[in-house]
């Protein structure tokens, strides 16, 4: 069944942001500090495996090797495509260099025959102007949800696809995104500058909270905004699998 939220923020015109409420507080367009410009680092999609430059794969390369077959979709039931992005895998391992990001790819996380112990997979789509994007992050942080989720078997992507301009997030984005004080970031860090994830939003309020079965790829749960007692629709989730 879908989990049913209230709108938390429209997505930015180019003339102005639309407010919602949400705990307590509207989002606003409210940056970090400004970013040095730089060029597009959004990998192409299709069969790219390879890591960026000074990085090293993490424990066992299971990518590529046997994703489900497509035909992939957007909608609830669909298997979702093998995206590929660009960030961390462990951003704090990583120490959120920037030369040390590398291309990490969906079919990673994938988890057919128990290879590993992901169960659920969520990912996050969020854009630094969006302030209730940060109230989830703060929320994660301080519920531990990967501390708590993690080993019931929740594997977290984070990716970030705008900036406080609402310009395609670059890697300077993602570093300070990642470091914020108050929501940093210690799992998959993604940049997703071209949007691949917009496919999957069905209304025009971000943050993008989807969840996916490992064992399949298959999409179960596709939220726009962001409600408190979302992490206990996730828990419940998990204990269907």
């Amino acid at each position: 069944m879908r989990v049913q939220f209230q709108p938390a923020l429209a997505l930015p015109s180019a003339a102005l942001l639309a407010l919602s409420l949400l705990l307590g507080a509207g989002c606003a367009s409210e940056g970090l500090e400004e970013p040095a410009p730089q060029g597009d680092p959004n990998p192409s999609g299709g069969n790219q495996s390879s890591a960026g430059s000074g990085s090293a794969a993490a424990g066992p390369d299971y990518r590529r090797q046997d994703y489900p077959a497509g035909p992939y979709g957007v909608g609830l039931g669909s298997t979702l495509e093998d995206f590929a992005f660009l960030g961390w895998r462990d951003p704090v391992t990583s120490e959120y260099d920037l030369e040390r990001m590398e291309t990490v790819r969906l079919s990673e996380f994938y988890n057919p025959d128990g290879r590993s112990d992901v169960k659920l997979i969520w990912i996050n789509a969020s854009a630094v102007w969006c302030t209730v994007c940060r109230a989830e992050m703060r929320d994660i942080n301080i519920q531990d949800i990967k501390g708590t989720m993690g080993p019931k078997g929740l594997q977290l992507i984070e990716t970030l696809f705008e900036d406080n301009d609402s310009l395609p997030a670059k890697p300077l984005d993602l570093q300070k995104w990642g470091q914020v004080v108050d929501h940093s970031i210690d799992f998959p860090l993604l940049l997703d500058p071209g949007f691949k994830l917009g496919a999957f939003f069905t209304s025009d309020a971000t943050p993008l909270n989807m969840l996916v079965d490992a064992r399949t790829m298959r999409i179960l749960d596709a939220t726009m905004g962001y409600s408190s007692d979302y992490w206990e629709r996730v828990d419940e989730y998990l204990s269907k699998l």
